[in-house]
């Protein structure tokens, strides 16, 4: 099992992102997430943590695969990543910008947070989240990085057992 999680959650051509105060990424654009609990099924920790790093209650969340990274040549993490669409009783009720205590959140254009030369959002994000956001099957993105720059994103067919640790706990 892996040990965080990402969430996208959108609304319409938009995508809530978090700029975060603390280091991993700070200062950089990314979805909300983070770690899973003991005992915590990464679906349940996305909804929690959605919640906790937005106040919005999430009904459900479809998984979208598995983001990995090397660095240098090593396996040095990963994070099962969702996607979200905003419920209906927060359309009108969520604004942004938003200061909370993980950073400032704002609902992005999917375009922009998309576009190659944007160097203020997390790196691999162009890579994985077109497909995601499409529907695309759950797959796997292995990030290569080398003395801290991203090298590569390669898409690779899930894992069972990945793919079921993801759904355990899905409504």
């Amino acid at each position: 099992m892996l040990n965080y999680n990402l969430c996208f959650i959108r609304k319409e051509d938009r995508v809530l992102m978090i700029n975060r105060h603390h280091a991993p990424l700070k200062g950089m654009w990314n979805g909300v997430g983070g770690k899973l609990e003991p005992g915590e099924t990464p679906y349940d920790s996305v909804i929690r943590e959605a919640w906790e790093e937005t106040g919005i209650g999430l009904r459900s969340a479809r998984f979208g695969g598995i983001v990995t990274w090397e660095t240098d040549g090593r396996f040095a993490g990963g994070m099962y990543v969702y996607t979200a669409d905003l419920p209906e009783e927060y359309k009108d009720a969520f604004a942004s910008p938003a200061e909370s205590e993980e950073g400032i959140l704002a609902w992005k254009a999917v375009d922009w947070v998309v576009q190659p030369d944007n160097q203020g959002i997390a790196g691999h994000v162009r890579h994985f989240l077109p497909p995601m956001l499409a529907g695309a099957e759950p797959s796997e993105y292995r990030c290569i990085f080398k003395e801290g720059k991203l090298q590569a994103c390669l898409t690779m067919p899930l894992q069972e057992e990945s793919a079921r640790n993801a759904a355990a706990g899905a409504k």
